[in-house]
């Protein structure tokens, strides 16, 4: 059990305390990899012993993702990353964790690849019962094919502002499974009818991961993307997690600091420069 009073509010973790919690936040955050691909519509995934290999049906480099686990030689990753994705295939990217890979990290930037994203590695260490219910906004938890397909849309045209093509949603959430499983939970939030904002837990490792946040255009700004983060983080609380855990876009990072989450630790997207 994470030691709650030593983290509340900020970032100054001590180090047996940070790298405990670290630890965990990084096998959540794999095993949500792992479930974007089971969910989707010819996703793959491809565990080895220091690095995990997803391909996911958008063929961006961002979800094209070699996510580095464990200690491992450079040259053994991107054998392996050309073996997987084959020499003609897509473009991939290799995630880096700030708070354990700077060798491999600096090997990488040696090679010629450049920092693409940072991606903060967020977590909310307890529930402090803050409330966000915006006027007129319904949030269901997503439990049929009508759920799915309002989950859908929202990512469909949350995710077009980071050229996401708005027709890869529905191959990333392929599946009902993607979005309500024992151990996964999706929100969708409506406002007049219409859905607006969506987001879903994924509970492993005793950690609430939350995922695929997202709010329409025209529900930006009005806390309907922070009522469903609320949701989903609250129902993986009551599933048994003991912290929330997520890596924040630019667009969410302030969000998700005003909600009481502290950044640890960061993930960084580097990519191959021809």
């Amino acid at each position: 059990m994470i030691p709650l009073g030593t983290a509340a509010g900020d970032d100054r973790l001590d180090a047996a305390t940070r790298a405990r919690l670290l630890e965990r936040m990084d096998l959540n955050m794999w095993e949500m990899w792992r479930e974007n691909a089971r969910g989707s519509r010819d996703g793959t995934v491809f565990d080895t012993r220091g690095a995990t290999f997803v391909v996911l049906p958008s063929a961006m480099q961002f979800h094209n993702s070699v996510l580095v686990r464990d200690k491992i030689e450079l040259d053994a990753l991107l054998d392996a990353a050309a073996l997987f994705y084959g020499e003609e295939g897509p473009g991939f990217s290799v995630w880096i964790r700030a708070h354990a890979d700077l060798k491999l990290e600096h090997k990488l930037r040696e090679r010629g690849y450049k920092t693409n994203v940072s991606l903060p590695a967020m977590a909310l260490l307890n529930d402090p019962g803050t409330r966000r219910e915006p006027e007129g906004l319904e949030i269901r938890p997503v439990s049929d094919r009508a759920g799915l397909a309002a989950y859908t849309r929202v990512i469909a045209e949350s995710y077009a502002v980071f050229g996401q093509p708005p027709e890869v949603a529905e191959a990333l959430f392929a599946d009902l499974s993607a979005l309500c499983a024992p151990h996964i939970q999706g929100f969708v939030g409506y406002h007049a009818g219409k859905p607006t904002a969506a987001a879903v837990v994924c509970v492993t490792h005793g950690v609430a991961g939350i995922n695929w946040v997202g709010s329409i255009p025209a529900a930006r700004g009005k806390g309907h993307a922070e009522a469903v983060v609320w949701a989903a983080t609250r129902e993986g609380l009551s599933r048994g997690a003991e912290f929330a855990n997520l890596q924040a876009s630019p667009m969410g990072f302030g969000l998700y600091r005003k909600m009481g989450f502290i950044a640890p630790s960061e993930y960084r997207m580097y990519i191959e420069v021809t």
